[in-house]
């Protein structure tokens, strides 16, 4: 089942102890409180397994490309869901990012965020959740953080926010320089009585925000790739037809939405002969990779293909879509 669903149909609240009496209890935000947000979103985008990675990999290993695009990016709506695996989310950051521990929770995990935008779209409030997916009946979870987007980077904002500069490589510090991160207040009423010292809030700060830092500049990588010229592809998804059959067996309805994939269009053939530039021979026939390319104010994605000529001999080499260099997993 997709996230959205579970959000969509989670009415449970969330009641949390803060002492040995129940009227300490205190209802803190969660993910049934965005059910109908979630439900009402006119625009729900979820990513493939390949679109997941092609843009963690741009994220979390080419960040520097990535955060020299974020001047022509936008938010595309007011409302906005967008969801993936987490697996294939941790798994490229650990394998890009050394310093960062692989959460072996991730495995199964779906992992979604709900923006909202403002008018210009050049900034956003945005909420995760997170849930088992291979477990209908599991609940969602909500961050307890909400996390403030400017494409801009021109923060101008009151006390109780912090930000993420812990991550080793310049590029990556540079996007998470466009988020901040506050505890709602709920959950900021909740902490301050149940983190009792310092050292405890230190924690319960440095963990939410650890948790969630990441989603960002995925979320960047996405919305460049999304406006990049032949870089996606969007494959609609009703849910009519099964919600006739959902319904009447008395279970909740499931939610249209957008598949998103990376185009990985076969490879064209070489050029044919006959078009190398006077005076100049034509290279060996060779694989070009799929990669993003810039020209002023738009984004293209150079889709894979050979460029040369067979005549003269062929370089042999794998297929690779914005492929970075790894640390390996052990």
């Amino acid at each position: 089942m997709r996230l959205l669903d579970k959000i969509a149909g989670s009415r449970a609240p969330l009641v949390l102890a803060q002492g040995r009496l129940d009227e300490d209890a205190l209802e803190v935000t969660a993910a049934s409180c965005y059910a109908a947000q979630v439900t009402g979103c006119p625009l729900r985008f979820v990513l493939g397994d390949d679109l997941t990675r092609a843009c963690a990999e741009l994220a979390f290993a080419d960040g520097a490309r990535l955060s020299g695009c974020l001047d022509l990016l936008r938010i595309p709506a007011r409302r906005l869901w967008i969801e993936w695996s987490d697996e294939v989310h941790q798994r490229v950051i650990y394998e890009t990012q050394p310093e960062v521990p692989y959460p072996s929770a991730s495995t199964g995990r779906r992992v979604g965020v709900l923006l909202e935008g403002s008018e210009d779209g050049c900034r956003a409030v945005m909420r995760t959740f997170w849930a088992d997916a291979a477990d209908e009946a599991s609940e969602a979870t909500l961050s307890p953080l909400e996390t403030h987007l400017d494409l801009r980077g021109g923060f101008d904002l009151a006390g109780g926010f912090a930000c993420d500069s812990r991550r080793a490589d310049a590029a990556t510090r540079a996007l998470l320089e466009h988020a901040r991160f506050r505890f709602d207040d709920a959950w900021a009423a909740y902490y301050r009585v149940a983190a009792h010292s310092a050292a405890l809030q230190h924690d319960v700060v440095h963990q939410s925000v650890a948790a969630v830092a990441g989603d960002a500049p995925l979320i960047l990588a996405f919305l460049l790739l999304l406006t990049a010229r032949g870089a996606t592809r969007s494959i609609p998804v009703s849910r009519a037809a099964i919600n006739r059959k959902r319904v009447a067996h008395g279970r909740a309805p499931l939610l249209d939405h957008i598949e998103v994939r990376a185009s990985l269009e076969a490879v064209p053939t070489a050029e044919p002969p006959g078009l190398e530039p006077l005076g100049r021979q034509s290279p060996r026939l060779h694989h070009v990779r799929g990669h993003l390319v810039r020209r002023e104010d738009r984004v293209f994605w150079r889709v894979p293909h050979l460029r040369g000529s067979a005549a003269r001999g062929m370089i042999r080499s794998r297929t690779v879509c914005l492929s970075f260099a790894r640390h390996q997993l052990h």
